[in-house]
């Protein structure tokens, strides 16, 4: 089921984007929307396709519509060895599918102080009410939060 997307995943040009927060990361983790992002610029903020999505030509966004149809989301962000504190998604509406893929152990999501394993395995919870973040984990971890953004599309 998640063979093309753990394939678009590694084989993604992972670059830090230096008009982010991935610059405060620590080397080696990246988090990126390849969905629809707000234009923080103009009033109302609107979503619109973000760079990422344009660069690779929504070939990852597509591919979680095609996995996940039934799911209503214009966000798709995708982590590599990506760390979570615990928080709360201020900008997301409803429930969000998270699931991992990739060579690693560990790195369960948890949600309201109980950890899901979500290696091939969906989660649906809404980040917005639920607090959620990531346990330690070895290896190489891709995790993909589909969500709904809480601004409108222009």
């Amino acid at each position: 089921m998640f063979e093309n997307i753990e394939r678009m995943l590694k084989e993604y040009d992972w670059k830090v984007n230096k008009a982010t927060k991935t610059t405060n990361m620590r080397k080696g983790q990246y988090s990126i929307n390849v969905g629809m992002t707000y234009c923080w610029m103009k009033s109302g903020k609107p979503i619109l396709p973000s760079r990422a999505m344009i660069k690779n030509k929504s070939e990852i966004y597509n591919e979680c519509k095609r996995l996940f149809p039934e799911h209503e989301f214009d966000c798709v962000m995708i982590n590599k060895n990506f760390k979570c504190p615990p928080h709360k998604d201020a900008n997301n509406v409803g429930n969000s599918i998270i699931f991992g893929v990739g060579d690693y152990n560990g790195g369960e999501c948890v949600i309201d102080d109980e950890p899901h394993c979500i290696l091939y395995s969906p989660i649906i919870f809404n980040g917005a009410e639920q607090e959620h973040y990531v346990n330690e984990w070895v290896g190489d971890r891709y995790s993909v939060v589909l969500c709904k953004s809480k601004f409108k599309q222009m």
